[in-house]
């Protein structure tokens, strides 16, 4: 996204009187325990213990928390207006008792936390011949992100514009600027290889960075991640997955997804791509997301979804049964190919799955009062995925196999792609949508599998039991 845009953007953002978009202007409030500053200007071999002595890195935050110095009931402030690199997948090291947050100090904007890998070292490149470039993504080889060795790569930035037309050598060659190879997730550990279509070396052509498969933070139990700016990762912004007591508040998630995901030779779409920006897979539980924004996701800004685990395995260890007390509430959304998605579904291996226990499935949760615009429209993620007519719409549903209790009111979704939704006719959970505004275009329908259009909103909500009470307007 270009300056340009970016102050479109935060324009647009604070023009919204229905949403409190930017939040509160509080930052970390210090827990009992220890507060941590973090500053570019700052040592990693300093006290880290005031902003006169701050750390200079988030590896020096990571290693901290594993060597057992950070321990719950302690803070981690970066300073405001600064960019750091790295993430935060594996905090499972962390010991003690109370919350962990994660915050800023001082004045400006947000701190930027970027899981980007910068090529900024135009050696680094290999001419195949055929404009085509190759980069081994280890160490040495780049600068930025250097806490994952991960090198599936969901899109390139070049000097703040995406290119995300990623191939696969199985299917099609590359013959136009950017498109790229990158590994399959399966292989993203041990095999490093890059390879661009360029008529000149990629990293002579300006700031070049790409995004890695992983997540920017992988939320622990009692945990607060806010007032940052979460930027550049392949995978997800924030997943939530088997843990409860996390918050989410007043944080900007973007530049997000892309990886490959898995791979279905018998499906019409051989390889598949993700990433979310807020996910809160099934078995999270008490969550609450507040006042973020989220733009320029490969999938969805915001989801709950995920298959029942019911007999751990050595890749599944944890019982999952269900999710419930998660709300996402005041989140401004834009240019995502999907605003909201909510699905959930018995075991993977197709076994019987848990729909009848009072945790089985999705409880009290609701998405209310959100400001949900453009859909798929100016989305580089809705145009290089291989299912364009899932994405373009603001609510979307996979499967309802088990117990959905989700309310999905007072938002407001304005202009999409394709449609206002995606839910299969023969969905029946008792999703609680209404009291909503709706707005798209001329013609364009409700839900993308059935035919009522925007000016038959009565005969769509007598049949669907959806928004009966909402606001439907058609765009000027």
């Amino acid at each position: 996204m270009s300056i340009s845009r970016r102050a479109v953007l935060a324009t647009a953002a604070a023009a919204l009187p229905a949403v409190t978009l930017l939040g509160s202007v509080h930052d970390a409030v210090a827990a009992p325990g220890t507060t941590y500053y973090i500053a570019e200007e700052g040592d990693d071999q300093a006290a880290g213990t005031s902003e006169s002595t701050p750390w200079q890195s988030v590896n020096k935050v990571v290693a901290a928390i594993n060597a057992g110095q950070i321990v719950r009931g302690d803070t981690i402030v970066f300073k405001r207006g600064q960019t750091f690199y790295g993430q935060f997948t594996d905090l499972s090291g962390l010991q003690g008792e109370g919350r962990i947050t994660f915050g800023a100090y001082g004045s400006g904007e947000k701190p930027r936390i970027m899981g980007y890998k910068v090529l900024n070292k135009p050696e680094a490149w290999k001419n195949i011949g055929g404009n085509q470039w190759q980069i081994e993504l280890v160490e040495g080889n780049y600068t930025g992100n250097t806490l994952t060795g991960n090198a599936n790569v969901g899109f390139l930035l070049l000097d703040s514009a995406f290119h995300g037309r990623r191939k696969f050598p199985d299917e099609a060659k590359l013959e136009s600027d950017l498109e790229f190879y990158s590994v399959r997730r399966d292989e993203a550990e041990r095999v490093k290889t890059l390879t661009v279509y360029s008529k000149e070396n990629p990293s002579s052509r300006g700031d070049l960075r790409v995004a890695v498969d992983g997540v920017i933070f992988q939320a622990v139990p009692n945990m607060t991640i806010q007032d940052l700016d979460l930027i550049g990762c392949g995978g997800h912004g924030i997943q939530v997955r088997d843990v409860g007591g996390v918050e989410v508040l007043r944080n900007r998630i973007r530049h997000i997804g892309g990886s490959h995901l898995r791979e279905e030779k018998d499906s019409s779409i051989k390889h598949w791509r993700y990433g979310n920006g807020i996910e809160v897979y099934l078995g999270g539980s008490d969550v609450l997301a507040e006042d973020n924004i989220i733009h320029d996701v490969y999938d969805v800004a915001i989801t709950i979804q995920g298959h029942q685990v019911l007999k751990p395995t050595e890749k599944e260890p944890v019982i999952r049964i269900g999710s419930s007390n998660v709300h996402f509430r005041k989140n401004y959304i834009t240019r995502c190919s999907q605003s909201f998605e909510v699905w959930a579904a018995g075991p993977e291996d197709k076994s019987q799955a848990d729909t009848t226990s009072a945790k089985a499935g999705i409880r009290n949760c609701s998405f209310t009062d959100n400001y949900c615009e453009d859909a798929g429209i100016g989305s580089w993620g809705q145009e290089v995925r291989p299912n364009p007519d899932e994405g373009g719409v603001h609510l979307l549903s996979y499967g309802e196999g088990l117990p959905i209790e989700l309310s999905i009111t007072g938002n407001q979704f304005i202009n999409a792609k394709n449609a206002y939704m995606y839910r299969s006719p023969e969905h029946k959970s008792p999703i609680s949508i209404d009291r909503n505004v709706i707005q798209l275009a001329a013609g364009q329908k409700l839900q993308q599998q059935r035919s009522e259009t925007i000016e038959q909103h009565a005969a769509w909500s007598q049949v669907t039991g959806f928004d009966a009470n909402s606001t439907f307007t058609v765009a000027g």
